[in-house]
């Protein structure tokens, strides 16, 4: 790596002595998935074009011991642009005539940042990417005081309760069902005695929508193509697919197993948040001071 990456400026000299001295997310028990949960997150606008943003469809993988939250339709167009990538290639082996085969980039809505919750540490893990590097930045989950009424509801046939909480800069509210006895829900919003179906800020500025849940099963999704499976394979051997949807949300969906990325680079979430506003400022020299090009 150091023969390659040659930094022409402060800025990159100091994001290059980050990567060096960064080490790989240390590897944790994996928790089996017992269910998964989906919603639709509504933004009322996108904060940069100030157009309607586009529904989003999430999905909240939920074990004994922690929860993974992450985008729904990241999965699908991954599944399907390697899907898509595959016919291309067959087509110009069959064929015998080049074809030309694009690795498609998502849209710009959908989102890559996944959200892991550790109940029994009361930990935060966030998985960001950068320039095609995991990033993942552990925080201690801040207490949530939740103040629960006695108002209650039906979503879906689930028997919900209302909850209100004040949380970073919002008045949200929430509806959760005690007969799921899991303390988690979309986001960062967690910590009730069951959980949360649908919740919303007062503004309706933001809103995640109850979409179904399904008891988790062996053998539910499956790869199409898994490299892992071949002889040849070796203990570090992974597949694209995983690699392009996240490690971590790989192992989730198809093996039905919930753990921290091993690939991710640990960091702190100031130090996250110093590297995204770097890559922000420039997509292309940050690229370059990562892998030379």
């Amino acid at each position: 790596m150091k023969k390659y990456l040659r930094p022409y400026n402060t800025l990159w000299m100091s994001v290059l002595l980050f990567l060096l001295h960064s080490t790989p997310a240390a590897a944790q028990k994996s928790d089996p998935v017992l269910a998964r949960v989906r919603y639709t997150a509504i933004h009322a606008s996108d904060t940069l074009s100030g157009k309607p943003a586009h529904p989003e469809n999430m999905l909240l993988f939920i074990g004994k011991h922690r929860a993974l939250y992450t985008s729904y339709d990241k999965i699908n167009f991954e599944i399907a642009s390697e899907a898509s990538f595959r016919a291309k290639m067959a087509a110009r082996v069959n064929n015998g005539r080049p074809v030309a085969v694009i690795d498609e980039e998502a849209p710009a809505w959908i989102h890559d940042t996944t959200y892991q919750y550790v109940f029994d540490e009361n930990k935060w893990y966030t998985r960001e990417t950068l320039a095609f590097q995991f990033y993942l930045s552990e925080e201690k989950a801040p207490l949530l005081h939740w103040k629960i009424s006695p108002d209650t509801a039906n979503f879906s046939g689930l028997h919900c309760q209302k909850a209100t909480l004040t949380f970073e800069g919002k008045n949200w509210i929430a509806w959760f069902a005690p007969e799921l006895p899991y303390p988690s829900g979309p986001w960062k919003l967690n910590g009730l005695p069951g959980l949360i179906v649908e919740a919303y800020d007062e503004q309706q500025d933001i809103a995640f929508r109850f979409a179904g849940i399904e008891k988790a099963q062996a053998g539910d999704h499956v790869r199409d193509y898994d490299i892992t499976k071949r002889p040849d394979a070796r203990p570090d051997t992974f597949n694209p697919l995983d690699q392009k949807i996240g490690r971590d949300v790989g192992s989730a969906y198809f093996d039905n197993l919930i753990h921290l990325p091993q690939n991710a680079i640990s960091t702190s979430k100031k130090e996250l948040d110093r590297l995204k506003a770097a890559y922000k400022k420039d997509p292309k020299g940050f690229t370059k001071a990562l892998w030379g090009y």
